[in-house]
């Protein structure tokens, strides 16, 4: 269950990513100037989200601190971040895409008025994966908004957005997250090095890199891969019981599914690199076994380690479509055995 930390988590986490744009929006809000709608657009990782919920919280906020931040602690701001606060509305997306009953059900919640005060607001989060139907739903209440609404919609490109959508809003481009500072987010962690470039080549959301260092599941996953790894470079077919026995127990959902193919696609980019271009152990993901990787490196032909990459790049498409899990991992130990045993 989340708690109130998580509301001070996001309000950091906006202030770490864009912190030109939160002090931006603090001092619009305090100004009284928000206008009605917004259309943040950036890639993923960008702390859009994070930005939207912590202006919300500040609408809100009972206990505005003295730097204009809302106080992450009140009743306000812990059930917004937690989705739970009746004048606040967030939209994501049902599968792969955000349908016409979903702003139906917003534009008749919103049709009433608020709950607890004067102001209702609304997140739509994907806001590119709106179908045509929800997209056109969603215009006629961005033009003529029922009351005092503010609206945020979230896109990571907002050439996707419908022109008549862009023109009813006020676009927020989202610039990249300063490589220094990702980098010494990452460094707060106490990772080793090689860890530490693992971390850095899997994501640049720092929020996603909390979530790989909680309870050391990176560490961990990394190992199991490394071992993994060596049992491939023997032609070791004990690979397939790894799996079972060392894999699946860690994974806790979905995402550390696609994390983890990535790390096994990423140990291959690292035999592939040391191949063609002589990279340094230094500048690995997993520089650690720099000794087995180039023995793989030196041991695959250029077309066997094409054909690996490719392999898992493909295996990759299938967690998308619901097949087990342990299946691909399977399919993917598979693979790399006959090309290494060829």
């Amino acid at each position: 269950m989340m708690t109130e930390t998580e509301a001070t988590k996001l309000i950091k986490q906006a202030e770490l990513t864009q912190p030109k744009l939160t002090k931006h929006f603090m001092q619009v809000v305090h100004d009284q100037d928000l206008s009605h709608a917004y259309l943040f657009s950036g890639f993923a990782g960008l702390g859009k989200l994070e930005l939207a919920k912590t202006v919300v919280m500040r609408l809100f906020c009972k206990n505005v601190q003295p730097n204009g931040m809302p106080c992450g602690a009140c009743n306000e701001c812990v059930r917004i971040a937690k989705n739970e606060h009746p004048d606040v509305m967030l939209v994501e997306p049902e599968g792969q895409s955000i349908k016409v009953h979903q702003i139906r059900t917003l534009k008749q919640e919103f049709s009433k008025s608020a709950v607890e005060g004067n102001r209702k607001v609304f997140i739509i989060n994907g806001a590119d994966l709106m179908t045509n139907g929800a997209a056109n739903s969603l215009l006629k209440f961005i033009e003529e908004p029922v009351g005092n609404v503010n609206s945020f919609l979230l896109t990571d490109d907002y050439h996707k957005i419908l022109p008549t959508i862009q023109s009813r809003t006020q676009l927020v481009e989202f610039p990249k997250i300063d490589s220094q500072l990702l980098i010494k987010y990452a460094e707060s962690k106490q990772l080793t090095k090689t860890a530490l470039n693992l971390v850095l080549q899997l994501t640049s959301d720092v929020m996603v890199i909390d979530r790989l260092c909680e309870d050391n599941w990176l560490i961990s996953m990394k190992q199991q891969v490394e071992s993994w790894f060596s049992m491939l470079s023997k032609g070791d077919y004990q690979a397939f019981t790894l799996i079972q026995t060392n894999f699946l127990p860690l994974l806790r959902d979905r995402e550390d599914q696609k994390v983890t193919i990535e790390m096994m696609c990423l140990i291959f980019r690292d035999v592939f690199n040391v191949k063609f271009k002589n990279t340094p152990a230094s500048e690995l993901a997993f520089g650690n076994i720099y000794d087995l990787i180039s023995q793989m490196a030196n041991h695959l032909s250029d077309n066997q380690l094409i054909c690996i990459i490719d392999d898992i790049l493909e295996s990759a498409k299938k967690q998308q479509i619901n097949v087990s899990f342990q299946n691909i991992l399977e399919v993917i130990t598979l693979d790399c055995l006959n090309q290494i045993k060829e």
